[in-house]
């Protein structure tokens, strides 16, 4: 089976996607007058693990699929908040910790720039454009996937996300 995209691709290639980065902004383009996942799902029911191809250069369908949902939250910004993580000042933490923690919210530890409960599924990833973008995963599975907007407070940001 052929790696894709093909080495010294011919014509019929030309413009196709040859990243996750690229599909992901290609993909989480809607058509005029949509808005959301079809059926009122969320994305990442969308995702079902399928194996990669041989030789294993091919993007796995999940992982676009979690960069589309990453793009849509957020554009470049929320794909960098998927793809790596950073070390931002202390006292951004120390905040919305507090915040949290005085509007009754569950607790949540920090590591890098994610405060995150892995019990219940939740974590919040803090962008360097200052958003708080929620993320969830099943309870202990640690597969995070993007969740809702982006919020410019971190109280915001869980609560969307305790709401769903």
């Amino acid at each position: 089976m052929p790696s894709w995209p093909p080495p010294d691709s011919p014509g019929r290639w030309s413009g196709r996607p040859r990243s996750v980065r690229d599909a992901a902004r290609l993909g989480g383009r809607r058509p005029a007058g949509r808005d959301g996942p079809p059926h009122g799902r969320s994305d990442r029911h969308h995702a079902r693990p399928v194996p990669r191809g041989r030789g294993g250069d091919r993007p796995h369908p999940a992982d676009i699929a979690r960069s589309v949902a990453a793009w849509r939250q957020g554009g470049p910004e929320g794909l960098a908040l998927l793809e790596r993580t950073w070390n931002p000042p202390a006292g951004d933490f120390d905040r919305a910790r507090s915040a949290l923690l005085a509007a009754g919210l569950p607790a949540l530890r920090p590591h890098h720039n994610h405060l995150t409960d892995a019990v219940r599924g939740l974590q919040l990833r803090f962008g360097r454009d200052h958003r708080w973008y929620p993320y969830e995963s099943e309870p202990g599975a640690e597969d995070w996937w993007p969740t809702g907007p982006a919020a410019p407070d971190p109280v915001g940001a869980l609560t969307t996300l305790l709401a769903r």
